[in-house]
């Protein structure tokens, strides 16, 4: 396979270079104190006992849901991409997988969140002891377990990435760098097609601001239903996107190449190191223009290759990625399912301009949120730090999640929001809402400080909560 430097024509006359000599000098992230700002869902706070300000069971009729993956878009709205509500208010007789069960959320709110007014969110759709779901045509799988993964605003409509055609229950997989698409052994719970199976894939739909809950997918044979649409990229069946690059000085950008969008994709769930494309903005919508990272050259700069070579992999029967395509190498994490950093599921990356880094979060195992930070998106990405741990902070149980394990804790006075068997509480989906982020003063010269206020989804109670953390990047 060809592998080519740059990308080729496929952003016109813009001139944007990602030039080897662009990677910045060697940086430290230092995390600060993590806290608990809010419980942005639900009707009262599982924590403190009060009143939620969203009151989403009296209003909506939501009990509970998660993820809430943030969307800057026009207008001063920031949206929220929300998961698999409860109850899902699914139709008699239906699969579990078929009817959409997820919501957005929106809010115009500036200032920093509080413990009494949040985010002051809403629920498109909603204040009728009901909400909306967006609805993705041509149809999808969008019931349990299918769910909107990313979102961007880019040529003035809302884009959401929609994991589909995935079991409502998967059969048990592991990490497969080599071959990662190879489906595991149909099992007891999933059949392992190619509509329905333990890994999923990826759809690419569009909606207007005028309607944010009817998404249409960018491309897809009409006549096909509950199989994958849009062409989207193999490998990316779990996908988020970043914040559109930063301007660069003595670059001649042209209206709609301007500065591209990474997108970033997993191809396991939970058991996969990220991908990367860089996506035009003004071809956002057709992948087929994107250009995908392949690792590193002999002087340390990032190699590209076109959509029609990231397809075609390196031969064989089954897909396999570039050999450098993984974002950053593995290394032993006991934490995680795997033991490794091949732990990635729910992810996202932000650009940081009072640090001048990109920062990627993710949960490796069920009770930890590690930080990476690199100057680029294709990175060098730095090694993992942790920002939150239930393990090296206890009090995280009873305080932020339950978790009914024999020998761990009761958590006294609280009660499980999860059905007999399923309080096995873990948290997830960590998204920096970066309209929030507050500069901080540096502590050494050189240095740079801020506060980042980001979302957490739990599992028990079934909710999504504002944190707030402060971190500290140090030559």
């Amino acid at each position: 396979m060809r592998i080519v430097r740059a990308f080729s024509g496929l952003l016109g006359a813009a001139f944007v270079v990602f030039a080897a000599g662009s990677a910045a000098q060697a940086q430290t992230l230092t995390v600060g104190p993590s806290a608990r700002v809010c419980q942005l869902t639900g009707q009262t706070d599982w924590a403190t006992g009060a009143a939620t300000n969203a009151q989403t069971i009296s209003r909506d009729g939501l009990i509970g849901i998660d993820l809430g993956f943030p969307v800057e878009a026009d207008g001063g709205k920031l949206y929220f991409l929300f998961g698999d509500a409860d109850p899902p208010n699914h139709p008699p007789n239906t699969l579990p997988g078929v009817p959409p069960d997820d919501a957005m959320g929106v809010t115009t709110r500036t200032q920093a969140p509080d413990k009494t007014t949040c985010l002051d969110m809403t629920l498109l759709g909603g204040g009728r002891r009901s909400f909306g779901h967006p609805v993705v045509t041509l149809k999808i799988t969008q019931g349990s377990y299918n769910v909107p993964t990313g979102g961007a605003f880019v040529n003035d409509l809302i884009y959401g990435f929609f994991w589909a055609g995935h079991c409502a229950v998967s059969d048990p997989y592991g990490p497969n760098p080599t071959t990662p698409l190879v489906l595991p052994a149909a099992g007891p719970t999933c059949i392992e097609t190619a509509a329905s199976n333990s890994l999923g894939h990826s759809v690419l739909a569009y909606a207007q601001p005028s309607t944010p809950l009817q998404f249409t997918q960018v491309a897809g044979p009409p006549s096909i239903t509950y199989l994958p649409g849009s062409p989207m990229p193999k490998g990316f069946n779990y996908v988020t996107a970043g914040d559109p690059m930063p301007r660069r000085r003595g670059v001649d950008y042209k209206r709609g190449y301007e500065t591209p969008i990474p997108v970033f994709g997993v191809s396991r769930y939970r058991m996969s190191i990220p991908y990367l494309a860089m996506a035009p903005r003004a071809t956002f919508g057709d992948v087929k223009t994107w250009t995908f990272y392949a690792g590193v050259d002999a002087m340390g700069g990032p190699q590209w290759v076109s959509y029609a070579q990231w397809q075609a992999g390196q031969g064989g029967a089954n897909w396999t990625p570039p050999a450098g395509a993984e974002l950053w190498a593995n290394s032993p994490n006991s934490y995680s399912l795997s033991g490794d950093e091949r732990c990635v599921g729910e992810h996202q990356a932000s650009w940081n301009p009072d640090l001048g880094v990109w920062l990627m979060l993710y949960t490796c195992g069920g009770w930890q949120v590690e930080a990476r930070t690199a100057a680029e998106p294709w990175g060098p990405w730095s090694k993992p730090k942790q920002l939150l741990s239930a393990v090296n902070t206890p009090s995280l149980f009873c305080t932020l999640f339950w978790n009914k394990v024999v020998g761990l804790n009761t958590c006294p006075g609280k009660v499980s929001q999860q059905v007999a068997g399923l309080s096995f509480g873990y948290f997830y989906a960590p998204f920096v809402m970066s309209r929030y982020t507050e500069p901080l003063p540096a502590p050494s010269p050189g240095a740079r400080s801020e506060k980042i206020y980001w979302l957490l989804s739990t599992w028990d109670p079934y909710q999504v909560t504002v944190m707030q953390s402060t971190l500290t990047v140090t030559p």
